[in-house]
Order: structure tokens, then C-alpha cells, then sequence
């Protein structure tokens, strides 16, 4: 019943972000993030994708309690999207003086994205040792390099756009960002229930993901 939960919040998500920039023509979506979108017409499809992320991450947190820190991480994600769902961001243009609702959005949307980034790589290490888990080890891993390059990607262009050449195409790399973290946590979502408290040194984890 969970997994079903989660799939489905998931599927409404992606539609609810992909509507979103097929009928929203005001802005560039390889530009502006998708937070932004929630300043047009349609604006409540942002809002709804946010929630069904939210949703479906918190359910994916409840399957994972008991793998350790990892599992408490998504919590902290799936809350964060949630606060960035009731803050709205600012139209684009405004980043010298963003309003109070944006950077209440702004401190929720880093501090998840961080949350889940480290999540990700930590719940997969730990799967992989987890017999329940062995048969999405590695779509878990190839997803958890790629978000966690795309996500140092993102940071990247987010401090290009945001103090330095204000040319980078953030839009484009939150939703390639966007994308992995979804895919990574549908996928987690299909896996047995909980994989196996984590143990050993962070030099054992690292060792495990490369291998």
C-alpha cells in the first residue's frame, strides 16, 4: 500500500511540474526554477507537485525507518518540501531583496535538496548489504552517483546565477536534480521494507558504493 502511495505521488508530481511548463509560457524553464512557476496563471500545479513530493518521500521515510540516519534524512526532505510548498518563492528578478515567504523557501528547498543528496548515497550503501534490497542495488547506485553529480552541478549553477555570470541554466539543472531524486526514490520505494541498520566506519561506506 505504501509503495503504491509513493509511485502514485510521484506520478501526480512529475505531471503536475510537466503541465506546468507546458502551459506556462512567461518564463524560460531552462532559466527559472520550477518554484517560480507558482507566480503564474497556473500556479497551483507547482504547489500540488510539491505536496505529492512531499507525500510520496515521507511514505518512502516511513518504509526506510530503522536503516539508521539515513531514513531520518528523507523525514527532514520530505518535511523541507513540504514548508516549500506553504512558502512560495518570488517572481523572477528579485534576488537583492527576496520577501520573507522566498527565503523561508529558499532555506527549505537547500537544506532538503542537502538532506536528500546525503540520504540517498547513505540508504543505498546500507541497501546494498540488505538481501531485500539486492535486486535494485544497482539502479539504486547508478542513480545515486548521478543525483549527487547533478545536485554538485546545480550548487554550482545556483552560485553562478545567483552572484557571478547570472547566465547558467539553474532551471534546466534543478530539474535534471529533480528528476534523479525522483526516479532514485521510486525506485527505493519498489525495495523490501527497511534495509538493515547501518554499521561499520564512513570509510566502509564509501568503500561499498564505489565497489
Amino acid at each position: 500500500m505504501t509503495k503504491t502511495f509513493s509511485l502514485a505521488c510521484f506520478a501526480v508530481a512529475v505531471l503536475a511540474f510537466a503541465i506546468s511548463d507546458a502551459v506556462h509560457r512567461g518564463y524560460d524553464p531552462l532559466a527559472e526554477t520550477v518554484s517560480r512557476y507558482v507566480n503564474l496563471p497556473h500556479g497551483w500545479l507547482v504547489t500540488v507537485g510539491l505536496l505529492a513530493v512531499a507525500a510520496g518521500s515521507a511514505a518512502v521515510a516511513v518504509r526506510a525507518v530503522g536503516s539508521g540516519w539515513g531514513g531520518w534524512l528523507l523525514h527532514v526532505w520530505a518535511g523541507c518540501v513540504l514548508v516549500a510548498a506553504v512558502f512560495p518563492a518570488d517572481p523572477p528578478g528579485n534576488w537583492s531583496r527576496p520577501s520573507l515567504s522566498d527565503g523561508v523557501h529558499g532555506v527549505a528547498a537547500w537544506t532538503g535538496f542537502l538532506a536528500l543528496a546525503i540520504a540517498i548515497v547513505r540508504l543505498t550503501v546500507v541497501g546494498r548489504r540488505a538481501s531485500a534490497w539486492v535486486s535494485k542495488a544497482r539502479g539504486l547506485t547508478v542513480l545515486a552517483w548521478a543525483s549527487s553529480v547533478a545536485f554538485v552541478l546545480f550548487a554550482v549553477a545556483f552560485v553562478d546565477r545567483a552572484v557571478l555570470t547570472h547566465t547558467a541554466p539553474l532551471g534546466l539543472a534543478e530539474r535534471i536534480v529533480i528528476a534523479l531524486n525522483l526516479a532514485w526514490l521510486a525506485l527505493a520505494a519498489t525495495a523490501a521494507k527497511s534495509p538493515p541498520p547501518a554499521s561499520g566506519t564512513m570509510a566502509r561506506m564509501t568503500s561499498d558504493l564505489v565497489k
